[in-house]
């Protein structure tokens, strides 16, 4: 090769390096140089890069938080508390009273009613309701179970709400209010201090209709 070409192909390649071109084609005829495409190249990268960038996800707002909250809330069930039912009661007891004082004044008796604290002591009689448990009990010339009962619960064949006594001069009159099945009996103990004691239903329209109304 001649002198002077390959000092022009020096020249040229010092030329190229100097420009930045990275790239010389030696052609069978001509040398070609080409420039580096650094702009694309660097679009490029930057395009991986924020594509490569993790997606973080979005925090959860206040009002998000706070519907949460709220539904939460919505499932607590509240509590309600349970009221039992009673067949009898102590006001139940008081309009008995009422009422027996009110039947009985005709005849010129007065009935003292068992307070559930003292006991009811009656004339040449037993004494309630400790009675109930000392004694049998005889109606219709039958034992019959029958037991002392506050609140009207079905205890007893016979659940006696209230016990009021009369003492006359011979005898005592002592009224047993029942609850035979939620349903209102009265019965009647007139004996002396025996075991068993004979009961009877009292019939009277007037003490039956007031019992009734009062148990309803």
């Amino acid at each position: 090769m001649d002198k002077k070409i390959l000092g022009g192909v020096s020249a040229l390649l010092l030329t190229a390096t100097l420009s930045g071109c990275s790239q010389v084609h030696f052609g069978r005829d001509a040398i070609t140089i080409s420039a580096k495409k650094t702009e694309s190249k660097k679009k490029e990268a930057v395009k991986k890069q924020s594509s490569q960038k993790k997606v973080v996800p979005k925090k959860k707002t206040a009002s998000a938080k706070k519907t949460t909250k709220k539904v939460k809330k919505n499932k607590k069930v509240k509590k309600t508390k349970k009221t039992v039912k009673t067949n009898w009661n102590k006001a139940k007891t008081n309009k008995l009273q009422i009422a027996v004082n009110k039947w009985s004044r005709a005849a010129g008796q007065r009935y003292r009613f068992y307070d559930g604290i003292h006991l009811l002591k009656t004339k040449k009689g037993g004494t309630y309701p400790t009675v109930f448990t000392q004694n049998n009990f005889i109606l219709n010339k039958k034992t019959i179970k029958l037991g002392y009962s506050p609140l009207g619960k079905n205890k007893y064949q016979y659940n006696v709400v209230a016990i009021a006594n009369a003492d006359f001069k011979t005898w005592h009159n002592t009224y047993l209010f029942c609850l035979k099945k939620d349903k209102p009996i009265i019965l009647l103990d007139q004996s002396k201090n025996t075991n068993p004691i004979v009961v009877q239903v009292v019939n009277d329209k007037v003490l039956n209709k007031k019992f009734k109304q009062i148990v309803e």
